[in-house]
């Protein structure tokens, strides 16, 4: 009966530590976490700022150069036997052949940098909060698996003591029974310090007080669920449409056009429109002025400087495209690298669930039985323990790592694949 109890302790501490993380939070779970993050985050501020700076500077550029006044006295006597001449003259500089509106279009297309910085961000949060959540979730399985062994190995020692009272074993096995626990000990101080600071850093992420006794919830749901046919041709065209990366080059893309086509402008003249009046008071007569200046910018000199900007802005055109072709070899090249991590993980998963553990369990439970009729040592038994506690946190630990690719995926094409709550 004691074998049997023995083995039942075990089995439903494997089973309740790999359940234990389906208890549910008071208040928050996984996506109420990635939504306070994306409203909340300290970094989001320092974005929306810069996004109005960048819009306020389109109203300084759509509008013509301000007019001005001036106001002149001259021609008078040293011995002032008359007052002069007076003048007064207002003049308007105008920009022609819709220079205006390219600049207007280039401040417009610049603010949109900080839309492009949020959507970066936002992925950036959503892939940080789903990690740390994870990685949290492990730690309260193996915590959990590190409390049900500590129970077995103090069954065992028990088991080793009665013997050794009765003469049936020796004092070496106890010691190494103990120390078997003490290290479990370790563990679970390493463990309880790690889950604080998961718990830390999704408190940062999500701008959310958490309890120190937070816990993960709906976790195994994910792992239930059937993985997503994850095809790499319709996962880079969605990478295409939604990564960040793209989307920087793109804008940069357009900036230079617009730059290309100022510069162009520049050939065309600017004019500048003056009327005025005089009044001379010798002759006691009253002038209108009017006159329309018209810059050169046809003269060899600047020819040269305009032609030299927009040879600048094709190459710059040209190294952006080589920057597209580049990043998406990159990104391609990313994206099938990570979906044969997907893949592996998921073949590790099914091997370690489905052969490793009830293999290493059904030994455990051999060793265990020939252990208490004497037909093992207790290295032998020592070893098998050993072997299923490696193989169970290795399980749990690769769960979480194919959460993780999912999650880094999920970044790298700029939407969500798996979602609970």
């Amino acid at each position: 009966m004691k074998i049997i109890f023995i083995y039942i302790i075990f089995i439903s501490g494997i089973l309740y530590g790999q359940t234990d993380s389906e208890e549910k939070s008071a208040e928050f779970g996984l996506n109420d976490l990635i939504k306070s993050a994306l409203e909340s985050n300290s970094q989001l501020e320092p974005i929306e700022f810069e996004k109005k700076i960048l819009s306020a500077k389109i109203d300084q550029v759509n509008y013509q150069s301000s007019s001005f006044l001036q106001f002149m006295v001259d021609y008078i006597p040293v011995n002032f036997s008359s007052a002069g001449e007076y003048s007064l003259f207002y003049t308007q500089p105008i920009k022609l052949f819709g220079k205006l509106n390219a600049e207007e279009k280039l401040a417009r297309t610049v603010s949109l940098k900080p839309e492009i910085e949020k959507k970066e961000l936002e992925n950036e949060l959503i892939r940080a909060v789903k990690e740390n959540y994870f990685m949290l979730s492990v730690n309260e399985k193996l915590l959990s698996f590190n409390k049900e062994y500590r129970e077995i190995i103090n069954t065992i020692t028990s088991s080793i003591e009665i013997r050794y009272s009765a003469g049936k074993g020796n004092q070496y096995e106890i010691f190494k029974s103990n120390n078997e626990f003490q290290d479990l000990l370790l563990e679970e101080i390493e463990l309880s310090n790690n889950k604080k600071i998961l718990i830390n850093n999704l408190r940062t992420l999500s701008n959310t007080e958490l309890p120190e006794n937070f816990r993960t919830k709906n976790i195994e749901i994910l792992l239930k669920i059937e993985p997503p046919v994850l095809d790499s041709s319709k996962l880079f065209t969605e990478l295409k449409s939604n990564n960040t990366d793209f989307k920087f080059i793109e804008r940069l893309n357009e900036e230079t056009k617009i730059e290309k086509n100022i510069a162009k402008l520049e050939r065309k003249p600017d004019m500048e429109l003056m009327t005025g009046y005089r009044y001379m008071s010798e002759t006691k007569d009253n002038f209108i002025l009017f006159a329309v200046s018209v810059d050169l910018p046809f003269m060899p000199w600047n020819e040269k400087r305009i032609d030299a900007l927009i040879n600048e802005k094709i190459l710059m055109e040209k190294k952006l495209s080589s920057e597209t072709n580049s990043l998406e070899v990159k990104l391609k090249n990313e994206l099938k690298n990570n979906l044969v991590k997907i893949n592996s993980s998921l073949e590790k998963i099914k091997y370690i669930s489905e052969i490793l553990i009830p293999q290493t369990e059904q030994t455990f439970k051999s060793i265990l039985i020939s252990y208490e009729t004497a037909s093992n040592e207790f290295m032998d038994l020592l070893d098998t323990y050993r072997s299923l506690r490696k193989n169970n946190k290795m399980l749990a630990e690769e769960e979480m790592n194919y959460l993780i690719l999912i999650s880094e995926l999920e970044k790298l094409i700029g939407k969500q694949i798996l979602t609970i709550n």
